[in-house]
């Protein structure tokens, strides 16, 4: 699934599930047991017959709705919402973008990124390949006292952006 030009880190049945289970909790369903059946029959949908290999969040929460609709549930389907799984975004690509040893590049460009996808909607963002970042980034070959001090830089500054983007979780990965 992408999320804007960015590729979630996954998405699956319970992720998908529990937004259909909120839209029916928001429509007056609290136990509402046709969330797995649904939930199955996009699966094999998107696996069998849909024609791209991506799918974008606006397309999925569209499937889902003609799908209650067809069903009967228009009520439920007016009221699904998707909100993003966790996005990947890769520290050493943008690393590699910014430049060896341009750290205010690269925080510009960290910056820009994670605005971007919270302007999407994402709530979680797994921040990958951290440790390949900073290596590129203090141009060293073995992990350094000076890794260390930026890998802490870089987090941070995660900290503090994720206390003022209102919730959306942040989480630095060393691997991919």
């Amino acid at each position: 699934m992408r999320v804007g030009r960015y590729a979630t880190a996954s998405y699956g049945k319970d992720w998908l599930e529990e937004s259909i289970r909120e839209a029916a909790r928001a429509a007056g369903e609290v136990d509402w047991w046709f969330t797995p059946d649904i939930v199955r029959s996009l699966m094999i949908y998107l696996r069998e017959r849909f024609p791209g290999s991506t799918i974008t969040l606006e397309e999925l929460g569209g499937k889902i709705r003609g799908i209650l609709e067809r069903i009967g549930f228009e009520e439920i389907g007016a009221r699904v919402a998707l909100t993003p799984p966790t996005v990947s975004l890769s520290l050493d690509e943008m690393a590699r973008e910014a430049g060896e040893g341009f750290e205010l590049r690269f925080f510009q460009l960290l910056d820009a990124r994670l605005e971007e996808l919270t302007g999407l909607g994402a709530s979680a963002i797994a921040l990958t390949e951290a440790h390949e970042g900073v290596k590129r980034l203090c141009a060293a070959k073995y992990w350094t006292q000076s890794c260390r001090d930026l890998e802490e830089e870089i987090a941070h500054f995660l900290r503090q952006r994720a206390a003022a983007s209102g919730g959306c979780r942040l989480e630095l990965r060393a691997a991919a």
